[in-house]
């Protein structure tokens, strides 16, 4: 009923809004039929849009309303919204999120904030229409998550954490989210070019869109042309930057990573992203004889990353992040077989090791790169409702679409790692913007001459692919 209440005052009001040369514009996070429905009720000439994955009220710092329900005046605020005519409807989108209004000039200054601290603040329509005078003085501020709010998301995370469900899935998003500082990605990144592999869906294109949207150039690396353009358009449309193109690149194919590499080494390179994934049921082999997942994994990003080693160091902050996964806790590093000839296929397994194998990786890049402005880094995204999820792992994505997160909340971190000038430690694994143990039993741990032995293989394995030299002179004779 509150949001209601708020917005029959600024309706009321809209005349004279629009007389003072501004547009009443409106901002929900139901669904798209839920807001035509919300016009009509409201008769609504001006702009309503909606935002159901939270994106607006997060950059707007806007608070949710767990700890709020509590005060003493939500009682009185209801009270007084049911006398002025508002009535509680059926709940669309987060019932916890809570609101506010904003005066933006067409120069992008902010005359007038105002958040609501509990259910039924609403912001004064006098104080509104005051912030739309010509002489109105910009609202300088940083917005940061209240004390109050960060210790409730540490007390609720410290709950929720030792059981995978409740911390993976979108309740233990949002549960670390209320610790989250606003202030971390209010960064421009203009003049920075950011590289991210496996966008145009899922994951990746939330990464890449949100990058784009901080203004950074960002190249889509997808090994579907068709798709690839699509996503290209769509990132455009929605967040009015151009400098977003396509590389076509299956990270599987070595020659295709080294002719890709060559092209992408000939500009700045300063954010490189490893999200590109697989997850077959049945054991292939690339052209160069190594087992997808492996290739897809762990050799391509590694010879990726070689290649566009020397302009990431060019760069005066650097950074690699590996999308690795929450599975990678059940494997430990698996150096006897990488390429499956001798097992049995597993594809949940080769995943799970090969996402293992990209954080020993991580580490070992981190090393590598010490002393110099790159920082590489690991995270893993908790269970996301993926298009890649579905197609791989139906049951599970059946079994737990109701509690998945969004594409876009399992790619904050990876955001964060990219763009927050906070995400500059290197050489750890981030869960939901907080680094995290690698290991939860001590069967999964390695010794540190496997973690060498992994990077002496990876090494080998791109320069020759998976095939020893005999079997290449043997398929050039064929």
């Amino acid at each position: 009923m509150f949001c209601r209440e708020q917005v029959a005052q600024l309706r009321d009001a809209q005349h004279e809004i629009r007389e003072r040369g501004a547009e009443l514009v409106i901002v929900g996070n139901g669904a798209p039929h839920f807001a035509r429905a919300f016009r009509e009720d409201f008769a609504l000439d001006g702009p309503l849009l909606v935002d159901p994955e939270l994106r607006a009220y997060r950059s707007a710092g806007l608070r949710r309303g767990r700890v709020e329900i509590f005060s003493p005046r939500v009682a009185w605020n209801g009270l007084r919204a049911i006398r002025s005519g508002a009535r509680q409807q059926a709940v669309q989108g987060d019932p916890w999120q809570l609101g506010g209004v904003f005066v933006i000039r067409p120069d992008g200054k902010l005359t007038f904030a105002h958040r609501s601290r509990e259910a039924g603040d609403h912001a004064p329509v006098a104080d509104v229409l005051a912030a739309l005078a010509p002489d109105a003085p910009p609202v300088e501020e940083t917005v940061a998550a209240p004390r109050a709010q960060v210790w409730l998301g540490r007390a609720l995370g410290a709950l929720v954490d030792p059981f995978i469900v409740n911390s993976f899935d979108r309740t233990g998003f949002r549960i670390h989210a209320l610790r989250f500082d606003p202030n971390d990605l209010d960064v421009d990144l203009g003049g920075r070019r950011c590289l991210v592999t496996g966008a145009n869906s899922g994951i990746g294109f939330e990464t890449a869109r949100a990058l784009a949207d901080l203004g950074a150039e960002v190249v889509l690396l997808c090994r579907n042309r068709e798709r690839g353009e699509e996503a290209v358009a769509r990132i455009r449309a929605e967040t009015g930057n151009a400098r977003v193109s396509l590389e076509v690149l299956d990270v599987s194919k070595l020659a295709d990573v080294r002719a890709v590499g060559a092209r992408l080494a000939a500009s700045r390179v300063d954010v490189l992203v490893h999200n590109a994934g697989v997850l077959p049921d049945a054991r292939t082999e690339t052209d160069d004889g190594l087992e997808t997942t492996f290739a897809t994994h762990v050799v391509g990003p590694f010879l990726l990353t070689k290649l566009l080693r020397k302009r990431l160091e060019e760069s005066p902050d650097g950074r690699v992040i590996w999308v690795s996964s929450g599975g990678m806790y059940t494997r430990a590093l698996n150096l006897t077989d990488p390429n499956w000839k001798k097992r049995a296929y597993d594809g949940v397994v080769a995943y799970a090791e090969t996402k293992r194998a990209q954080v020993v990786l991580s580490e070992l890049w981190a090393r590598e790169l010490a002393g110099t402005s790159v920082v590489v880094n690991a995270m893993h995204p908790g269970w996301a409702d993926t298009p890649a999820v579905a197609s791989s792992l139906p049951l599970f994505h059946r079994i737990t679409k109701a509690i998945l997160r969004t594409p876009a909340e399992g790619a904050d971190t990876v955001v964060w790692l990219a763009a927050s000038p906070k995400a500059r430690e290197t050489g750890r694994f981030w869960f939901d913007r907080e680094a995290r143990r690698t290991h939860f039993v001590p069967f999964t741990r390695n010794s540190e001459r496997e973690a060498r032995d992994l990077w002496k293989l990876c090494e080998k394995r791109a320069r020759s692919g998976g095939k020893t030299p005999d079997a290449r002179r043997r398929k050039v004779a064929r």
